[in-house]
């Protein structure tokens, strides 16, 4: 019998000066099996001057991303961003491929299950009868046949739950920590 498979949901916000992030790790039904998050993180005036527009990149990749990785207790088998944090080059070295899924206005796809490239790092998966296809979109570091083998873990949970929605949820979590302590 194979392993269920893991998805991870992971998103770092700048709130005011400082900057916190959250991961959710959710199974295929989009129960979640591990949430984690980090304490604001505020850079000091001279970490802002020496680090500049690498930063905001640094802080939420190299401290708070792999910080998270590290204290979970299951392991995922995606690693699913924010589509603007993916866009903007994320390079954060990791054990599973890096991705970000949106919903599109697309013409379905002619079956569900089927997968159209639409270039070297970007697809297009029929998840739903009838639907819209989702577009997934992959990190620089993911190769054509991780992404083949992640595409067909996403349709397989795609099957149960909204590939999107826990995103949502890792974004309001975060938004309710920081109304808590503010």
């Amino acid at each position: 019998m194979a392993e269920p498979i893991k998805l991870a949901y992971f998103m770092a916000v700048k709130e005011g000066a400082s900057y916190l992030g959250g991961m959710m790790v959710t199974d295929t039904s989009g129960i979640p099996l591990d949430f984690r998050y980090t304490e604001p993180i505020t850079p000091t005036r001279l970490q802002t001057i020496l680090y500049g527009k690498s930063l905001e990149p640094h802080l939420k990749e190299e401290v708070i991303q792999k910080t998270l990785l590290k204290e979970l207790k299951t392991a995922p088998d995606l690693l699913i961003l924010g589509a603007t944090e993916l866009a903007g080059g994320w390079s954060g070295e990791v054990r599973f491929p890096v991705l970000a899924v949106q919903k599109t206005q697309e013409q379905p796809l002619a079956r569900l299950g089927d997968v159209f490239r639409a270039g070297p790092r970007d697809l297009l998966l029929q998840v739903s009868e009838g639907a819209a296809p989702l577009r997934v979109m992959f990190a620089a570091s993911v190769d054509a046949a991780a992404q083949e083998q992640a595409a067909q873990k996403l349709l397989e949970a795609g099957y149960h739950m909204d590939l999107t929605e826990p995103l949502e949820r890792v974004g309001a979590a975060l938004q309710s920590l920081v109304v808590k302590e503010g």
